[in-house]
């Protein structure tokens, strides 16, 4: 479990909506022992009181959001809002002069982030996405073996992020409609992959060529299925494989089922992560100084915690809220969330048109 570090505390006002990971953040600020209390805000129908009995550092509860940035002892908000709702609040949060962590993907569309991002950065305010899958130490060490070399030239990466299927989930969630959410699958749990495949290969996406489609029987607005490939900006090519397609789940979000997956194969060496089937991964190399380890497995054993993402979760949140204090970048930057959207932006425009889509350029650099 977490320490306090350098004596660090923190105040934190978290803002929320109805929203599937609502509760699940809240046990990450209760289990992290330098969030000294928490400030909570409930709009759009948010049950706050219930919220904020799951802890006892909660300070205050509120269902108008003026109300929360007012108060002057705030370090940093977390937001887990619905996604039309989001730019709104972190502009709020920006005048105040608040970093925060907020829920992915931030907004429906990515010009409406990428203003966001643009205010926070002439204000030199910290805004942070909630994709800790970068927090988790298999990635890390992937990304470290990479970056040193054990795969040569990447050539290409693959994921897969399969789930449950929509009937497990409530059809009349607004997950499943084009106002509320933007976009289904793509949006609500293939981003991570899209930002972690970035992650992993310091890179962007330069080009998507998609096809979408709405294949489960629940009358929903959005993609539950997608097949895209896409280039980097680099030049490595990539595949990713999305949709609500597992029978046999449990109801809701927290118990849902999952078939994941991700590899990068390289001139010299590859690497598979089977997500959903163990901790950890296999590499193998032919690169100087690799060659001889042949084929290695590598296993962890992550210590248990009720935070949202176990350890990895709580280390993410440490690391923003350091970010934060410094003002320094986050683990996971709002330009990294708004490189996501105009990623998706792009497949959903391929699957429409039939056409090769270019991203729109983030100016920021590589990921």
């Amino acid at each position: 479990m977490s320490t306090v570090v350098d004596g660090q505390s923190y105040v934190i006002g978290y803002v929320s909506s109805p929203h599937p990971h609502g509760p699940l953040h809240v046990k990450t600020l209760d289990a992290l022992p330098e969030i000294e209390a928490v400030r909570f805000c409930g709009i759009e129908g948010e049950d706050i009181e219930s919220i904020a009995a799951e802890t006892a550092k909660t300070k205050s509860t509120t269902a108008c959001l003026q109300d929360l940035l007012a108060h002057d002892d705030l370090d940093a908000l977390m937001v887990c809002v619905r996604n039309d709702l989001c730019p709104a609040v972190l502009e709020a949060a920006v005048d105040a002069g608040l970093p925060v962590l907020f829920e992915k993907p931030g907004a429906i569309r990515a010009a409406d982030l990428r203003q966001v991002a643009d205010r926070a950065r002439t204000s030199g305010i910290t805004l942070g996405a909630m994709y800790q899958n970068r927090g988790n130490p298999i990635m890390a060490a992937v990304r470290d073996a990479r970056q040193k070399g054990a795969l040569g030239s990447v050539m290409a990466v693959e994921a897969r992020m399969v789930s449950s299927q929509v009937r497990y989930r409530d059809p009349s969630h607004w997950l499943f409609g084009k106002k509320t959410a933007g976009s289904g699958i793509l949006s609500w749990l293939a981003c991570h992959y899209i930002d972690l495949l970035c992650y992993l290969m310091d890179d962007r996406i330069a080009e998507v060529t998609a096809i979408t489609a709405t294949q489960n029987s629940e009358a929903i607005e959005v993609e539950d299925t997608a097949c895209l490939a896409f280039r980097f900006a680099g030049g490595a090519l990539g595949t990713l494989n999305a949709g609500y397609h597992l029978s046999g789940s449990q109801s809701g979000y927290t118990g849902a089922a999952y078939d994941t997956f991700v590899a990068l194969r390289g001139t010299d060496g590859h690497v598979r992560i089977p997500l959903s089937s163990g901790s950890g991964y296999s590499l193998f190399s032919i690169a100087p100084g690799w060659a001889s380890g042949g084929m290695q497995e590598h296993r962890y054993e992550p210590a248990q915690s009720p935070a949202y993402g176990g350890v990895t979760g709580e280390e993410f949140v440490e690391a923003f809220l350091a970010a934060a204090r410094m003002g320094s970048p986050a683990p996971a930057t709002v330009e990294d969330a708004v490189h996501v959207l105009d990623v998706i932006e792009a497949a959903l425009e391929s699957s429409k048109t039939g056409r090769l889509v270019k991203v729109k350029a983030s100016g920021v650099g590589r990921s």
